[in-house]
Formats: structure tokens, C-alpha cells, sequence
């Protein structure tokens, strides 16, 4: 299972992403850490999660995982917490290695390379607490919990499509084809990000 949905991702969405996409704002005018930016990010991001995907569909849930390592600004307080809303489902995991660079006290340049680990688990939409996922991602960079600060990819590949909220700011879908994401689009014109709209207006709208 692990190796397909990673083969999918390198043959599909090269370093997980695509020019078919299209991205939401989630929290804005509200400030970081009020009651209504949470209640509203977790109201939008439900919505779209549940326009994009029926309760039927096959999906994967791709997680990945830096460990405590992820972010040391804020730092991953409840780092069990997705695998506790999982639990029960089955998972596979892999270790896999991001490489970087950066300059050693002599100027010279040096490669790093992060280790990481990536977990899938698989099922049918219903099958997975969804919206206690999403909530969780939306509490990690306002200082709530339970937060999550992992990656979290839910995967579609009879619909082509990929779904990331990458924190309260936003989430992004990514497609191979247009015709799978243009409903949301013109469903949810309105939160769109403004500052892509022009890629998107010019991606989505009919000629």
C-alpha cells in the first residue's frame, strides 16, 4: 500500500503538488487564537473537505511525519493525537529522507538530510474522523489542543484529487484534471485566496 500511494505521488504530484490547484483561505479577517477564527476555519474547511469528498469514496490518509523535530517554533504538543484518532485502522510506515542544503562555518556548502516518516492508512471517507483531524490541524499554530502538526494528505485516486489543510491559514486541493476540483471553485469563489485569484480565475473560468 505505502509504496503505490508513494509511486502515485512521484508519477502524479511531483514533491506533493500540482499546477491544477485551487486554495482557500480559512481564517482571515480574524485574529490568531479567537474563538471565531477557529469556529470559522473549522466551518469553511468541513465544507470544502466534504464538497470534495463523498462518505463513499476510497481514500487514503498520508501522513507525514518529522517526529519532535517538525517545528521548533511551536513544537508538536500532542504528537500522538492523529494516530489516536486513527487507531484501529491499519498502518504502514516508511522512513524516508529530505535532502537540503546549507553552508558549514567555512562557506562551503553542505548537503543535510532529514529523516522523516511517512504513514498511510487507508478506507472509506466514513470510515475516517475527518473532522476531528481537520480540527486538530487548525489547533496547532493557535496554541490549542489537541493540535496536530503533522502533514496530513487525504488522497482520492479514482478522483485524481489531493486534499491538504496545512494549518489554520488555508488548505489546498490538487488535481491532474480541472473538471475535478471546478466545483469548488465556483461553489466557494469567495474564499479563495486573493492574492492567487488571477491564476484561478484564469485556470477555472469558462472561455
Amino acid at each position: 500500500m505505502i509504496r503505490e500511494i508513494i509511486e502515485y505521488f512521484d508519477n502524479n504530484f511531483p514533491d506533493i503538488g500540482s499546477d491544477i490547484h485551487v486554495r482557500f483561505e480559512l481564517g482571515e479577517p480574524f485574529r490568531n487564537g479567537s474563538n471565531r477564527r477557529i469556529k470559522q476555519v473549522n466551518k469553511r474547511v468541513v465544507a470544502i473537505f466534504e464538497e470534495t469528498f463523498n462518505q463513499s469514496d476510497f481514500i487514503y490518509v498520508l501522513i507525514k511525519d518529522w517526529g519532535n523535530k517538525e517545528d521548533p517554533m511551536f513544537g508538536n504538543t500532542t504528537p500522538e493525537y492523529i494516530y489516536e484518532l486513527l487507531n484501529g485502522k491499519r498502518m504502514e510506515e516508511e522512513t524516508l529522507f529530505e535532502l537540503d542544503e546549507d553552508e558549514d562555518d567555512e562557506g562551503n556548502k553542505i548537503e543535510i538530510k532529514h529523516e522523516y516518516q511517512v504513514k498511510v492508512s487507508e478506507g472509506l471517507v466514513s470510515s475516517f474522523r475527518y473532522k476531528e483531524i481537520l480540527e486538530g490541524i487548525s489547533h496547532y499554530e493557535q496554541g490549542r489542543k489537541p493540535s496536530i502538526g503533522q502533514r496530513v494528505y487525504f488522497i482520492s485516486e479514482n478522483k485524481e484529487i489531493v486534499f491538504n489543510m496545512y494549518d489554520d491559514r488555508g488548505c489546498i486541493i490538487y488535481s491532474i484534471s480541472k473538471e475535478q476540483i471546478r466545483h469548488l471553485y465556483v461553489k466557494y469563489n469567495d474564499w479563495i485566496v486573493n492574492y492567487h485569484r488571477e491564476y484561478f480565475d484564469s485556470l477555472f473560468k469558462e472561455v
